[in-house]
């Protein structure tokens, strides 16, 4: 009995401790962003919040001053990191001190799936492939392509698809078809020249590539909120997050294969036949790198992981960005209908209808559509985070001591609900920001409008994604009227590409004219 009771004032006085030491962080973390607790450091906040991440994470950066440090627990050391949408902090780190700031070894096992392309290689293999997307990206004419090829897929595929779902009434995820109507044959037709849709190139199981797609962003995303320690051991067993990546990133390599070995293939009988005079402003990514090889210089699995990383990037940052501009647009009448009447000011038209291709300098007159744009990637950038790994120790402008191989995670997503950079409005969706009193376009420094990021690897394709995004808004807008579903939840996607995590359903009607 007295052996008994013993045990029970030891759990009594481990309660209380624990009750103590529980009270004493609490109240020491009481006025902090999110609580550090013993052991598990601030995991149960971050796991809590994750049905709401970009706004937690971004509520937690502006609570404090835009820059945090993050406490992993004890047994995850690896998920230490600091945390900022300081504008002066983001200039030290992509530009001032870029060579400071690699990708790292930690992100390029996170992103393993997409190997040494431009979006995860540092140092000489990235030099290699800035200059060749540059040798293709500078071509004479290049821009007014990609307007017109984007206005043929758009007039092939999207408008008789607009056209069915207006005629039958029915409700449409927008973003989804976006995704693989346009996104994704427009994103082969830069990389290799191929259109999914005619007879050159067939692929079965497209509903599986789709998938596979979809899969790879979501669960490379999912490494850095989870510790390392955990999702090795799901890689190396092959189950969970771990298995789901490996099946979707198998599906994905082979599908990027079978495009190289397409293009060897087609190249090769042009060769022959001596039809080899590719026009230069209308090569394929794909064909410049081909043609500038030698003795096999680039193996199939450089070319393999140079072309995925060009494909992803283009498939998902229009997506993305297309959906949310669509939904602020359906959202704010008022908008919409400044931008329909810039439209018809601007855009040659015959008998009340747009007519004739348009070129860039079409594309250059339409300043509210621009700001529109420009003002849903303020609120919802693609690509909501930059990873980074301090090479060697530093400190930031905002005084923030950095360690060696530290993870300085840079939020996109809450620079653009800075009050600081963006005023007491920063919450609101108003595209008259964007332009000034002369009614030309406003400026704002990279380093606090980063959605294209800013320093060296500034978006290299930020003026083609303009012209896609103006193509297909001018597209849409002025043929339709969408109506997003009441009652439809939209929320940030947890990925890479921060999509809406439910999709856009809407009603699409026709406009009149």
């Amino acid at each position: 009995m007295a052996l008994v009771t013993e045990y029970v004032r030891l759990l009594v006085g481990f309660v209380l401790c624990l009750l103590l030491i529980v009270f004493h962080h609490r109240r020491r973390n009481r006025n902090t962003a999110i609580t550090s607790w013993p052991v598990v450091g601030m995991l149960p906040g971050l796991l809590h919040n994750v049905p709401r991440f970009h706004d937690f994470m971004a509520e937690v950066v502006t609570k404090s001053g835009g820059t945090f440090e993050f406490i992993g627990p004890c047994f995850g050391a690896d998920m230490d990191f600091i945390i900022t949408s300081d504008p002066l902090n983001v200039q030290h780190i992509l530009n001032k001190n870029f060579a400071n700031y690699p990708k790292g070894p930690e992100l390029k096992e996170i992103l393993e799936p997409l190997g040494d392309g431009i979006l995860n290689a540092d140092s000489e293999l990235w030099r290699l492939q800035r200059k060749m997307f540059q040798l293709w990206n500078g071509r004479q004419s290049k821009f007014d392509v990609i307007s017109r090829t984007i206005q043929q897929k758009v007039a092939d595929a999207l408008i008789p698809f607009l056209d069915h779902v207006s005629e039958t009434g029915i409700q449409v995820d927008i973003q989804e078809a976006f995704k693989w109507i346009i996104s994704l044959d427009n994103a082969l037709l830069l990389v290799f020249g191929f259109d999914l849709t005619s007879n050159s190139i067939k692929f079965p199981d497209v509903a599986e590539y789709r998938k596979a797609f979809r899969c790879v962003p979501e669960e490379m995303f999912l490494r850095n909120v989870v510790p390392v320690s955990f999702w090795r051991l799901q890689r190396w067993l092959q189950v969970g997050g771990g298995g789901r990546l490996r099946r979707a990133s198998k599906m994905v390599d082979e599908f990027m294969y079978r495009c190289i070995s397409q293009k060897r293939e087609e190249l090769r009988r042009r060769s022959e036949s001596k039809k080899d005079q590719y026009e230069d402003s209308n090569a394929d990514m794909m064909t410049v790198y081909l043609k500038d090889e030698k003795e096999n210089l680039y193996s199939d699995k450089f070319l393999k992981d140079v072309a995925l990383n060009l494909v992803s990037a283009a498939l998902d940052t229009l997506t993305v960005a297309f959906a949310w501009f669509l939904w602020l647009v359906a959202t704010h009448p008022s908008v919409e209908t400044k931008l329909v009447e810039e439209m018809k000011e601007n855009l040659p038209m015959k008998d009340g209808n747009y007519c004739g291709l348009l070129g860039v300098d079409d594309l250059n007159k339409l300043v509210y559509l621009q700001a529109t744009i420009y003002e849903s990637l303020r609120l919802y950038p693609p690509v909501p985070f930059n990873h980074k790994t301090a090479a060697e120790e530093d400190v930031l402008p905002s005084g923030h001591r950095v360690k060696r191989k530290k993870r300085v995670l840079i939020n996109f997503y809450a620079m653009g609900r800075m009050e600081e950079i963006w005023g007491k409005d920063c919450l609101e969706f108003k595209p008259e920001r964007w332009i000034s009193e002369r009614g030309g376009f406003v400026y704002v420094p990279s380093h606090k409008f980063a959605a294209f990021n800013t320093g060296p690897r500034t978006c290299l394709g930020k003026e083609m994604a303009l012209i896609q995004l103006k193509v297909v808004a001018i597209a849409v807008l002025r043929g339709y009227r969408l109506q997003v579903v009441e009652g439809h939840p939209i929320s940030p996607q947890l990925a890479i590409a921060a999509h809406i995590k439910q999709g856009l359903k809407v009603q699409v009607s026709k406009r009149c004219a």
